[in-house]
């Protein structure tokens, strides 16, 4: 794996570069600055696989800098890991809505360094695969030979605006009691996922994702949600503000512009897909659960049918 650091403290770039080799990762180059690592990545002719930044910088800071790679054609998915020592999280919040997609706390722990970078070796794996199957999909005449994984969270092929799931959690744990209160979470479940997977192709089926995610852009009309797909034909939103739509009406949206492609959908002799929205789900004040318990009890809403579904309204992890 290709890595570049980046921070204006060259002892902690000399610490972590050590650190790095001695968890097996030697291939790192160490940068001074965000301007001098946005020139590396433009004119160095490498292709990092990693970037770990610190997130204040004189220049750019880390949502700076993250904004600044993300603008990037190659860069647009690369993993970019937040490197803080602030206890606040506000600037790591404007990483993550940036592009970021973990962090690392200083002091530097070779043991949370090691579980990361493992973390992004498993991103960089899957994402070699679903390199393969994108290019598959772009195959008419090999899209029997693709094999979807229907409990797999993916990276949908052309879906700019959904994040990775694994992105998503890891922006949860960063989130302290009073922002956790104030962000709530739901999801949007494929009813009829399970026998279109069944009946399609793999790129028919995932190309039916990327209809999905597409009408979910439309139906919310706002860009401050975060989208996820978290597998099993479930989508997860989250957001810190009122969606200023009910999810009866949300559901409806989606559901009618889906049928745009029954057409489509019946040329290849498959139902049009169908969505449920759960109820948006909230921590409860003070609550000791874990914070990605939200993200489980939206999936929960969305993949129970309504009359089946505790009477209480929003749901409180």
């Amino acid at each position: 794996m290709r890595i570049l650091a980046i921070d204006d403290d060259p002892v902690f770039l000399e610490l972590l570069a050590g650190m790095l080799r001695m968890i097996g990762y030697a291939q790192v180059t160490t940068m001074s600055s965000g301007q001098e690592a946005l020139h590396e990545l433009d004119f160095s002719g490498l292709l990092y696989d990693c970037i770990l930044s610190d997130m204040q910088m004189p220049d750019l800071d880390g949502a700076a800098l993250t904004a600044a790679i993300r603008q990037r054609t190659a860069y647009r998915q690369t993993p970019i890991l937040m490197i803080t020592a602030m206890s606040g999280k506000n600037t790591v919040d404007e990483a993550f809505a940036a592009g970021a997609t973990d962090y690392i706390t200083k002091p530097l722990d070779i043991i949370e360094l090691r579980a990361r970078i493992g973390m992004v070796d498993r991103l960089l794996a899957e994402r070699r695969r679903l390199a393969e199957f994108a290019r598959l999909v772009g195959q008419r005449a090999a899209a029997a030979e693709i094999k979807a994984e229907f409990e797999t969270p993916i990276m949908i092929p052309g879906f700019d605006r959904g994040i990775e799931f694994l992105a998503m959690e890891n922006y949860l744990l960063t989130l302290g009691v009073k922002r956790m209160y104030s962000t709530s979470a739901f999801a949007i479940h494929i009813k009829n996922a399970g026998i279109i997977f069944n009946k399609a192709s793999g790129s028919t089926y995932v190309q039916m994702l990327g209809d999905v995610a597409a009408q979910i852009v439309d139906a919310l009309k706002t860009e401050e949600v975060m989208i996820a797909y978290a597998g099993s034909g479930t989508f997860v939103c989250m957001t810190e503000r009122d969606l200023g739509q009910a999810t009866d009406d949300l559901e409806i949206l989606i559901n009618i512009g889906l049928m745009d492609f029954e057409t489509i959908y019946a040329s290849d002799r498959l139902p049009v897909p169908q969505v449920r929205v759960g109820e948006p789900a909230r921590s409860a004040f003070l609550s000791p659960t874990k914070p990605t318990r939200i993200i489980e009890r939206a999936i929960q809403s969305a993949t129970t049918p309504p009359e089946k579904r505790p009477k209480s309204g929003q749901l409180v992890a």
